[in-house]
């Protein structure tokens, strides 16, 4: 019982079969030896291409990981940090911004305050200092506040510097 499986896994039976049929000479032993020869061209072909692919992604990858490690995790230091505001566009707002602010409020106050995050977006597109925005939401997220507003200019560090390294499409 054992070998039977085995030999399912191995695939020999299917090359003795092969084997078999290669002597038996006619259309489909040329037929098949050229398509398994086409199929090799064509895998090797796939797999440069996606050795090159894989390389890229590793090299972003790196990249990126090389770019938050530059970011301050210290409030003192990152709250000094001089964000490009003109950079804060409504597209990088709409797309990166607004739904972690959205996710991060929900997570804090347990539901949706979309008043709440439009204020706080407003706040980021009119260039305000992280402090500004950290006093204006300690009344509403009490102790999560400065965990909140670190995170978000962390972010907005991130996504600034990424696409001026033109990560982001």
């Amino acid at each position: 019982m054992y070998n039977k499986y085995y030999v399912t896994f191995t695939g020999k039976d299917k090359k003795d079969k092969d084997k078999s049929k290669r002597t038996d000479g006619g259309d489909r032993s040329e037929k098949g030896e050229k398509g398994e020869r086409g199929e090799k061209g064509d895998k090797s072909e796939k797999g440069d291409k996606g050795e090159k692919e894989s390389k890229c992604a590793e090299e972003k990858r790196k990249h990126i990981k090389s770019l938050i490690d530059k970011i301050p995790t210290q409030k003192e230091q990152l709250f000094q940090y001089q964000l490009d505001t003109d950079q804060i566009d409504n597209v990088l707002m709409e797309k990166k911004i607004r739904p972690w602010i959205n996710k991060k409020i929900i997570e804090y106050i347990g539901e949706p305050e979309p008043t709440l995050v439009d204020f706080i977006c407003s706040k980021v597109l009119a260039g305000s200092a992280p402090q500004g925005i950290l006093d204006d939401v300690q009344m509403v997220l009490d102790e999560e506040a400065e965990v909140f507003v670190v995170k978000m200019w962390r972010l907005l560090i991130y996504e600034l510097e990424a696409k001026r390294a033109g990560l982001h499409k």
